[in-house]
């Protein structure tokens, strides 16, 4: 009888034992899944970013190629009303005006030798291509008069405030008219495609 129940305790702490190893193991391949299952949602997420990342350079990419194109169409506008009325070029209200109706924030004057002698801004007036590195950049428009540049968007030497600068030389090749803008539309964009953003 003792012998009875002694096997009975015994299978029963068998039967415990199994159970709990069978938990054990049944655990482990859960635990096992869930981390492949993790690893695969990870990789997949990964993928995802990388695409979402990679579309968002090309858009980047296109609509600063856009924004130069119409920064320089808009200095090569500006050049021309100026050249057809050369009492603008001295005259502050009506230069302001103009970069108004052309949606620039500023408007330059260089002469031939790359010093701003005019425009929307004064306290520019005396910078040229010597000042800074920012405008240093144009120096290769002093060699050659059928080039237009656009810069990126990079401090500017005056007041270190972002912008972005297209120049062309004028018809007659006697003087470069540049246009300033602070790119809202652009740094925006930066901004969304910022990878804290995505």
């Amino acid at each position: 009888m003792k012998l009875s129940k002694i096997n009975k305790a015994f299978m029963m702490i068998i039967v415990f034992v199994a159970i709990s190893l069978l938990l054990s193991i049944v655990y482990l391949i859960q635990i096992n899944e869930n981390k492949k299952q993790a690893s695969q949602t990870s990789a997949v997420l990964i993928n995802q970013l990388e695409h979402i990342i990679a579309n968002n350079k090309a858009k980047e990419d296109t609509l600063v190629a856009s924004l130069k194109e119409n920064y320089i169409a808009k200095a090569k506008t500006i050049s021309y009303i100026i050249d057809n009325s050369p009492e603008t070029a001295g005259n502050l209200v009506e230069l302001i005006k103009i970069a108004n109706l052309t949606q620039v924030d500023e408007i330059h004057l260089f002469n031939a030798t790359g010093t701003i002698y005019g425009g929307t801004t004064p306290q520019y007036y005396g910078y040229s291509f010597d000042s800074g590195e920012q405008m240093a950049y144009f120096k290769p428009m002093l060699e050659d008069k059928e080039l237009t540049m656009c810069q990126d968007v990079v401090p500017n030497t005056a007041e270190e405030k972002p912008m972005m600068y297209a120049i062309c030389w004028n018809d007659q090749g006697t003087q470069m008219l540049q246009v300033g803008i602070e790119p809202f539309r652009l740094m925006e964009e930066l901004r969304v495609n910022d990878i804290s953003e995505v």
